[in-house]
């Protein structure tokens, strides 16, 4: 499982007390959680006349509330000419609207209200938050309603945004990694390859138009695409009661955006590609990289699998790690799925030596294979990483910032259904689910393999020719073969 900062996301922070919306990575211990409960706290729902979900988790006696709306929009929803104005979008709202003249005065007013805020966009969701004292709660929630009902998108502001938005992409260039992650998926969805990237590019930011962020909050900032989430020292008959009040004029699409402009569908690679990328580094960095299964559809038990099965890898005992890591083969090695509803990638990373890395490559496709075998993973260690998740839920479930972040990405992504019996069904999770997982999208199956390298690796054996070599679809195993004792 991946999530929001994993995924290489836009990050949007605008200056007072902004903080970045990051999740907590997978702990690689096993902690342990007091009593074994991992509950979460009750999410009380109510969906308003306009189709607008109000969620609502009531942190008693806490001195906080977050206030934070998150719209089922980014680069999913871009062609390539409005690759990257999700994020153009972004920005703009923590500007100019209908109640606030200019953002000198949007900054003042954050200031009286004590706010700490930020946005971010992904593959799948766009999200603002407003965290504040529980005293100024009624005027975060009304400064919310204006930022996103009726923002101005004033022309100078906009110009000065969209040159913010490029240094972002020159901030993620900078770093050798942005090119190898991002030529990776350019391959792996190549057909439509903008739907995948919402960081954008350059030349459409730069070209991008207010009539085109007209055209993105017609389409998706409405109601019926939204989510306004609260948690905190509040009441939720209160916030139901204010929201109800305060967004009865926001006014919903006449039909559900996605059914007016369908997502696309991904079509599967033609063959195994490798991507070779050159930037000045000193070790090399690799992705294998399938389109694996979605949160919607027929294979969304699947995605249980995927994650547990995940979870369990990362820990340093594991076969996988054991096998990769602890053999000298490999420095670092990670296998991962990001969830999404539209096609979420599985990734296989490492980092090798140069002069190990053809030998690390080898191991880990020989090493994948064994992965689909049932008695890969042992029963304990799937029970050890089901509990790990719990250990994560609790840990979200700690501050209500943190919670409110993480509900609105389950919100966009997948549902709030799969969420709530997200640990109960990863609880479930078989080594034959495993087994079926790694059969219907990694063995046997085309993918991309990236590898990030320097030109004077070539001496050292890293030569394309030498790589294309190895860029070969992994078959299963051929017959039943009995896993080796630890």
């Amino acid at each position: 499982m991946r999530v929001p900062g994993d995924e290489k996301a836009a990050i949007h922070h605008p200056g007072l007390k902004g903080r970045k919306d990051m999740h907590r990575p997978v702990l690689l211990g096993l902690l342990l959680v007091a009593g074994g409960s991992a509950a979460s706290p009750p999410i009380l729902s109510r969906t308003l006349p306009n189709g607008l979900e109000v969620l609502v988790v009531e942190f008693p006696g806490s001195p906080l509330v977050t206030v934070e709306i998150a719209v089922r929009n980014g680069s999913m929803t871009e062609p390539p000419e409005y690759n990257g104005l999700s994020h153009l979008y972004e920005h703009m709202f923590f500007k100019a609207n209908a109640a606030i003249p200019d953002q000198e005065a949007f900054l003042a007013r954050g200031r009286e209200l004590g706010l700490e805020w930020n946005g971010s966009t992904n593959t799948e969701r766009v999200n603002y938050f407003f965290t504040t004292t529980t005293d100024h709660f009624s005027d975060a929630m009304v400064f919310m309603r204006d930022a996103i009902v009726s923002p101005k998108f004033d022309p100078k502001e906009f110009d000065k945004e969209r040159v913010v938005v490029t240094g972002e992409i020159d901030r993620n260039e900078s770093n050798p990694n942005y090119y190898l992650y991002h030529e990776v998926q350019q391959h792996l969805f190549w057909k439509y390859p903008s739907r995948k990237d919402p960081l954008g590019n350059r030349k459409t930011v730069l070209g991008a138009s207010v009539d085109q962020m007209r055209t993105i909050q017609e389409r998706y900032y409405v109601p019926n695409n939204s989510v306004l989430m609260v948690a905190g020292g509040v009441k939720a008959e209160d916030v139901f009661a204010q929201a109800a009040t305060l967004y009865a004029g926001w006014k919903p699409s006449a039909e559900n955006p996605f059914k007016a402009y369908p997502l696309v569908t991904h079509p599967p690679l033609k063959k195994t590609e490798l991507v070779l990328v050159e930037q000045p580094v000193r070790n090399v960095t690799g992705i294998f990289e399938w389109q694996g299964p979605s949160t919607v559809g027929d294979n969304v038990d699947l995605t249980y699998a995927a994650d547990l099965q995940s979870t369990a890898l990362q820990q340093p005992a594991s076969r996988f790690q054991k096998a990769l890591v602890d053999s000298g083969q490999c420095l670092q090695v990670g296998f991962s799925w990001s969830t999404q509803m539209n096609t979420g990638p599985i990734q296989l990373s490492f980092v090798a030596t140069r002069q190990k890395a053809l030998g690390c490559i080898k191991a880990i496709q020989a090493q994948l294979p064994r992965m689909a075998h049932p008695a890969y993973l042992s029963a304990e260690e799937l029970q050890d990483a089901a509990h790990q998740l719990q250990v994560d839920r609790a840990l979200e479930n700690e501050e209500s910032s943190a919670l409110a972040h993480t509900l609105t990405f389950w919100w966009t992504s997948a549902g709030l259904d799969y969420y709530r019996t997200y640990l109960e069904k990863t609880k479930a999770v078989t080594p034959a689910d495993i087994t079926r997982y790694m059969k219907t999208y990694v063995l046997g199956q085309p993918y991309v393999l990236g590898v990030l390298v320097s030109k004077d690796m070539e001496a050292a054996g890293l030569s394309r020719a030498a790589l294309q070599k190895l860029a070969v679809t992994v078959k299963p195993q051929s017959g039943p073969k009995r896993e080796p004792a630890r």
